[in-house]
């Protein structure tokens, strides 16, 4: 019986792959040998994990470190091999795809020549400057009116209907008072994440456990203390997931600021390419943003994982 399945599976796999080569053509069968070896190794391997454990919340984290990083290369070996199937499908012109190796030349020719380094870095000290100062005067403010009723009266009106104006409607404004200049895209992502962190920044110490604070008035402190010594401390953690959150948004507003009258940076690497339709590079330009993205979340959540080491012990238990 074991044989005679054994022939089977075999004969399945077969016929799968001998189906997906027919459909996609011979160009495509490295990548659709890959896929299906990816796809039945990672099912493999959560059938040994055991289905429950593999697919419950209750699993979490409960991944080892080499699983963790098998699982994690995985799936990008996965979305690299759909994106060479689909580069490979009939399509001319324009509307081709370029392939995963065509878009590595690409981002080859560009890091030698040093412009895709120069671009990034303008957009990353943009990026930078705009965010930091967003982030203090948010956190600042965001603090203040959760702990304070009257500050809370005074700033969440505003916030609030400020918040549910596109901030991509401010840029014409913008352009009116601080010009094409550095300024104003400093200032479209000032404005594009700046009350969205007042506000998550609100709720987070409008969260925190009453009790600290009623131990607090119990042992004889006021206000300001209990502000200083209780709630900064007890919001740190959660205010850092916020900054991750909102980091993110940053670079979609620094596209939208880059793309109009920017002479540098990655959104005017991707408005160049597409006007003369070098879409290879503007493959890259996208690429690199998920890089610089996943790599600084990475950065932040390890800087939270020291600093804040007691919050994920409490919350871990």
């Amino acid at each position: 019986m074991v044989g005679r399945a054994s022939l089977q599976l075999r004969a399945d796999i077969s016929t799968i792959t001998e189906l997906v080569m027919e459909s996609l053509g011979s160009s495509t069968a490295p990548s659709a040998i890959l896929l299906i070896v990816i796809i039945l190794g990672v099912g493999l391997f959560f059938f040994y994990k055991g289905i429950f454990s593999a697919f419950s919340i209750l699993s979490k984290g409960k991944l080892t470190s080499w699983q963790g990083i098998l699982v994690w290369i995985c799936s990008f070996v996965l979305f690299f091999s759909l994106w060479d199937i689909v580069s490979q499908l009939e399509s001319e012109g324009i509307n081709k795809i370029p392939s995963p190796v065509q878009t590595f030349a690409a981002a080859e020719r560009l890091l030698v020549s040093g412009k895709l380094l120069s671009e990034a870095w303008v957009s990353c000290l943009r990026v930078a400057i705009g965010f930091v100062a967003a982030s203090l005067v948010g956190v600042t403010i965001g603090l203040l009116a959760g702990s304070f009723l009257l500050i809370n009266r005074l700033v969440v009106p505003v916030t609030s209907f400020l918040r549910y104006i596109p901030p991509t409607a401010f840029i014409s404004l913008l352009i009116v008072y601080f010009g094409i200049g550095e300024t104003y895209k400093y200032a479209v992502i000032f404005f594009g994440v700046v009350f969205f962190i007042i506000q998550m920044v609100i709720d987070v110490v409008e969260d925190i456990d009453r009790r600290f604070l009623e131990m607090a008035l119990t042992m004889g402190h006021n206000n300001w203390s209990i502000f200083k010594e209780v709630v900064i401390p007890a919001s740190w953690p959660r205010i850092w997931d916020v900054l991750r959150i909102n980091l993110s948004a940053s670079w979609t507003f620094l596209v939208a600021a880059e793309i109009i009258g920017a002479e540098r940076g990655l959104g005017h690497l991707i408005s160049v390419s597409q006007r003369y339709l070098r879409i290879d590079d503007l493959y890259v330009g996208i690429l690199i943003f998920g890089i610089i993205g996943i790599v600084t979340d990475r950065v932040l959540e390890w800087i939270s994982r020291n600093l804040f080491r007691w919050h994920y012990v409490t919350i871990n238990r």
